[in-house]
């Protein structure tokens, strides 16, 4: 019988291609919120921070929560379902202008802003983080992170050859 082990997608993920470098965002617990209340929470196309953590607009009546989430139900354990990636360097939005269907530019995609979209075809969530101004993260589900690394890999060798 074969010896499985356990793995992230993320494990050997940090690269550099050009002058922009990709890597695991950190994100530890991730609680998916849906709650029929949603005083508190981040305006859709947005994200702010709590005591111990983030919380992101992921869609209508979804949110998800790092660290500490805030106590609202229903909420459900999504670490597994979902990953995080940080792309920094001089023009992250010019890389990520490859796959995605929104202007991520600095101008109209500030920090704290959310937006749900494809790379791709993979749906995401891309957040602008404000401890990272210059940095854009793409949160996605766990099950597709290895094509969408592939595609954010040729987008970065596509900026990088120009």
């Amino acid at each position: 019988m074969a010896d499985l082990i356990a793995t992230h997608p993320l494990d050997q993920l940090a690269q550099s291609i050009g002058a922009h470098h990709l890597a695991a965002a950190p994100q530890g617990r991730i609680t998916a919120l849906a709650p029929f209340e949603t005083k508190g929470l981040p305006a859709p196309g947005r994200a702010v921070a709590h005591s111990g953590g983030l919380t992101l607009w992921a869609g209508h009546g979804l949110w998800l929560a790092t660290g500490t989430p805030p106590a609202l139900t229903p909420a459900t354990d999504a670490t597994d379902a979902w990953v995080a990636v940080r792309l920094t360097g001089p023009a992250p939005d010019a890389v990520l202008a490859r796959l995605v269907p929104v202007d991520l530019r600095p101008l109209h995609f500030a920090p704290g802003h959310v937006a749900r979209t494809l790379l791709g075809h993979v749906a995401v969530l891309i957040h602008r983080p404000a401890t990272a101004p210059d940095a854009l993260e793409v949160w996605l589900p766990r099950s597709m992170a290895a094509h969408a690394l592939d595609d954010l890999a040729e987008a970065m060798r596509a900026v990088a050859a120009r």
